[in-house]
């Protein structure tokens, strides 16, 4: 057996070194957006003068998020980096204590101003595009489980767990994460949907033609309908099945029902819930289960069924598939989690941790627009992980020379092209 030699190693400090090398696309692309300016009119959170401005604070937590920290303490690893701040060029890194005070200073109206910077930035992105024909905003909920008793807002859930339970609202053409409301942890899904479908609704009212809203069953409800219509949005949203409703599903004549797949056939009625106004559209998609049935209730069934209300004129064989890939904002709030770790609320405060989420969501959308405007092709559909590692966290070294800074990534790494290639993209990019 070969013995291995052993090595004699020596750690020093390294002279500008940095492991961040690639939050430069970062830095550039936050400077063509003109977001410090926009944070720092739009969001008055302190009292005094002194001390790190709005935007110093706020997009410190965002270029954190993105490289990776999972709390707080991670800011820490940004901000004993001297190099760093070479090349970040919005501000000192606050110390972790000091951010979680800023936090703490958020009450709902901060909040809103928050949305405002959101709905600015979307704007100006939006605006450098042509406008497109049609907006689908995907919304639904998710559970964040909450370890200790001390947060606010941590409730049991019907799931047996504590946590907070967020509100979202993306886009399905692109991913873009539109608007998102913190709530207690056992609210109901659709508690509080019809003022957040309609403050969503005003974000993106301009940035399309047409704009489309898809929900599932924790959703169905008149109100819900109400308002959608009022906002003229077409609305799809998974119909609850209930005894009177499939009652007039399963007398829909055989001939009425059109294949569209193997063992898939749809139909659509018009029908009145109780309790509602007037009839609307359903959509229903019948399935054929498979020979070795599982145990049920009922004897004798042989279809599994999935019912949509919708206002929308678009034929069955066209708006059921559809409605059905709302299943990819499963992947947009998995991002939101495993991506960038924002399940995980650093303070007790409930709108301090609303903050944070609130922010989260501009970092969420920074990388998204990077990696539709500035990424080649091939990485459009990565995740937020592979991203990270791929471009944002590179060692490289900051070297000043005359009236330039170098940065010099680390030999070998063969995406060199690929960050240079998105660096010139983002240096190309033009807003208004």
């Amino acid at each position: 057996m070969k013995k291995i030699k052993r090595r004699k190693i020596i750690i020093a400090e390294g002279d500008n070194l940095v492991s961040y090398g690639g939050g430069i696309l970062i830095d550039e692309f936050i400077y063509k957006l003109s977001l410090p300016q926009i944070i720092d009119t739009t969001v008055k959170v302190k009292e005094r003068e002194r001390g790190y401005k709005e935007s110093e604070a706020i997009l410190a937590l965002m270029v954190s998020v993105i490289t990776g920290g999972e709390c707080l303490d991670d800011l820490l690893a940004l901000r004993e980096e001297e190099a760093f701040k070479t090349i970040w060029r919005h501000g000192d890194i606050p110390h972790p204590t000091t951010m979680g005070d800023f936090l703490r200073r958020f009450d709902l109206g901060h909040i809103r101003q928050l949305d405002s910077v959101n709905a600015q930035t979307f704007n100006k992105i939006y605006s450098a595009s042509e406008k497109l024909f049609a907006i689908t905003m995907d919304i639904d909920s998710t559970l964040d489980e909450v370890h200790g008793t001390k947060k606010e807002g941590a409730k049991w859930t019907y799931t047996g767990i504590r946590a907070l339970n967020p509100l979202m609202c993306f886009i399905r053409e692109n991913g873009d994460w539109l608007h998102s409301r913190l709530r207690s942890g056992n609210t109901y899904t659709s508690d509080g949907a019809v003022s957040f479908i309609r403050e969503s609704y005003h974000k993106v009212k301009d940035l399309a033609e047409k704009i489309n809203a898809c929900m599932d069953s924790g959703f169905y409800d008149k109100e819900i309908v109400a308002e959608c219509e009022r906002l003229n949005i077409g609305f799809s949203i998974t119909a609850d099945q209930t005894a009177p409703l499939m009652r007039t599903v399963s007398a829909i004549a055989e001939d009425a029902w059109r294949k569209i797949d193997d063992h898939v056939w749809v139909s659509e009625i018009m029908y009145q819930p109780v309790g509602w106004k007037r009839e609307y559209r359903f959509l229903v998609r019948r399935e054929e289960l498979p020979e070795k049935k599982q145990m049920s209730l009922i004897d004798n069934i042989d279809y599994r069924y999935h019912v949509i209300v919708t206002n929308r004129a678009e034929s069955a064989e066209d708006l059921v598939p559809f409605h059905l890939q709302r299943a990819t904002i499963e992947n947009f709030i998995r991002e939101t989690k495993y991506g960038l770790s924002l399940d995980r609320f650093p303070c007790q405060e409930f709108h301090a941790n609303w903050a944070y989420l609130t922010i989260g969501m501009l970092a969420y959308n920074i990388v998204n627009w990077i990696k539709r405007l500035a990424l080649p092709s091939m990485y459009r559909k990565k995740f937020i992980k592979a991203l990270r590692y791929r471009f944002f966290n590179v060692a490289a070294r900051v070297v000043k020379h005359s009236r330039y800074v170098v940065l010099k990534i680390a030999q070998g790494i063969h995406r060199f092209i690929d960050i240079l290639h998105a660096y010139e993209r983002i240096l190309s990019l033009q807003f208004q």
